[in-house]
């Protein structure tokens, strides 16, 4: 049996959510959490959030995240984990041509979650692509080993880059026109975790940068809990160069310093060459993981 798991039965599942996981659970109001029981045990769990994305024509299309599956050990090759994803699937039978898009940190999944998941239809990328997770005390290593105190800092106007404005006061035409010249050149299989609603990601971080009322390049976060945030898009037109993205990068990442909570970490999915470099430059001493996605469309499935 699966049920919806609420503030009553939550204590029982947490077994069963590692410590990083649980904040979607106890926090976000956007995540979903399906529990299996047997026996009125907690044999199982599934955490997916709902948004919107692209396909690889930019067509938008909904994706159902998953955050989390698991299940208790001594009830695995039950059948329980293939139970919960029916059981999304019908959470999102309104919703049609959905995506669901299963997210594998290779460093904490063994090769039966990639298993488990292709059995069920899911396709793969062929490569994983780094992330690097950042938190406040990266940013005061950072600040202590470059030329100047405030090296992360954003002190008045001056301290901003040349053209720099927030994402959320980009014209939403404009906005669109962007985001698909940025994708268009880019030879991905399936989808990416995009929206053309700017309005979807998060102000205080999401930035871009324009000259001569064209935007070059552009950072994009989406906020998951309230200290967590996810960085979905870093990219700029050939216009631009390293160093352009270097201080956007910057300048974000001061953002997220001055202005979040102390417990607040940034997840930076680094897909690009470019985005990755960038990012070690900034943060040399911080090491990545590597994750692995796979798509199923609903259509299909």
């Amino acid at each position: 049996m699966v049920i919806n798991i609420d503030e009553r039965t939550l204590d029982s599942f947490l077994p069963l959510i590692p410590n990083e996981i649980k904040g979607y659970v106890e926090e976000d109001e956007e995540a979903f959490c399906l529990g299996a029981v047997r026996d009125d045990t907690a044999v199982g769990i599934l955490i997916f959030s709902v948004s919107e994305g692209l396909d690889k024509f930019l067509n938008p299309v909904v994706m159902a995240g998953i955050l989390w599956v698991e299940t208790a050990e001594s009830y695995r090759d039950q059948g329980v984990a293939g139970e919960l994803l029916d059981a999304m699937s019908e959470v999102l039978a309104d919703s049609k041509g959905a995506v669901f898009c299963g997210v594998l940190p290779l460093h904490r999944v063994g090769e039966h979650a990639e298993e488990f998941f292709a059995s069920r239809g899911f396709d793969f990328e062929i490569r994983p692509y780094p992330v690097m997770v950042i938190n406040k005390e990266d940013c005061r290593r950072q600040i202590r080993e470059v030329d100047g105190k405030y090296a992360l800092a954003i002190e008045g106007e001056r301290k901003k880059p040349d053209g720099i404005i927030p994402v959320s006061d980009i014209p939403r035409s404009l906005f669109r026109k962007t985001l698909k010249r940025m994708l268009s050149d880019e030879d991905f299989k399936y989808y990416y975790n995009l929206s053309y609603d700017a309005d979807l990601f998060d102000p205080g971080t999401s930035f871009a940068i324009m000259h001569d009322r064209e935007i070059t390049s552009m950072i994009l976060f989406r906020r998951v809990t309230s200290d967590e945030l996810h960085m979905v898009m870093f990219d700029a037109l050939e216009s631009a160069d390293a160093k352009e993205m270097l201080s956007l990068l910057h300048y974000s990442a001061g953002c997220y310093y001055l202005n979040e909570p102390e417990n607040a970490k940034v997840i930076l999915t680094l897909w690009k060459e470019k985005s990755m470099k960038l990012a070690t430059y900034i943060f040399p001493h911080k090491e990545t993981y590597s994750v692995r996605r796979g798509y199923l469309s609903e259509d299909r499935g």
